[in-house]
């Protein structure tokens, strides 16, 4: 079985569903005979469980409310996608001058050859380079 990936819409979508959604408990009605004290805990349960459907179905019409969710999911999605972006390009840059500097931090033979190669490619762009 596959884990469910939480960047598809219809994961979150359910997911989002099943965090507002109460489990529907039938309890069964105090029995003809009950006491007001029981008559009265099963009202107050009663207006409890009614007042968390309320809330629930509120927060499923909330369309601002969702519309601030998916922002946030966009943001930190974004968020993680830039510090990995920083983390790749800080790897490179690390590598890179591991290649073209000694233990000193001096240019190398191959350092000096690409940066020659540079200026030799430079200079045969810019006489070639068609002038208006």
């Amino acid at each position: 079985m596959t884990t469910p990936n939480p960047e598809d819409p219809q994961t979150r979508r359910s997911t989002r569903a099943a965090q507002h959604e109460r489990p529907v408990v039938n309890t069964p009605e105090p029995p003809k005979d009950a006491s007001v004290a029981e008559l009265e805990a099963d009202l107050e349960r009663t207006r409890r469980e009614l007042g968390e459907t309320v809330g629930a179905l509120a927060g499923k019409l909330d369309v601002k409310e969702q519309a601030r969710e998916q922002v946030q999911v966009a943001k930190s999605r974004l968020v993680e996608q830039r510090d990995e972006a920083r983390e790749h390009v800080a790897a490179y840059l690390t590598d890179a001058r591991g290649r073209v500097t000694d233990e000193r931090g001096r240019p190398t033979r191959n350092a000096w050859l690409g940066v020659t190669a540079a200026g030799a490619v430079a200079t045969v762009v810019a006489i070639c380079w068609p002038r208006r």
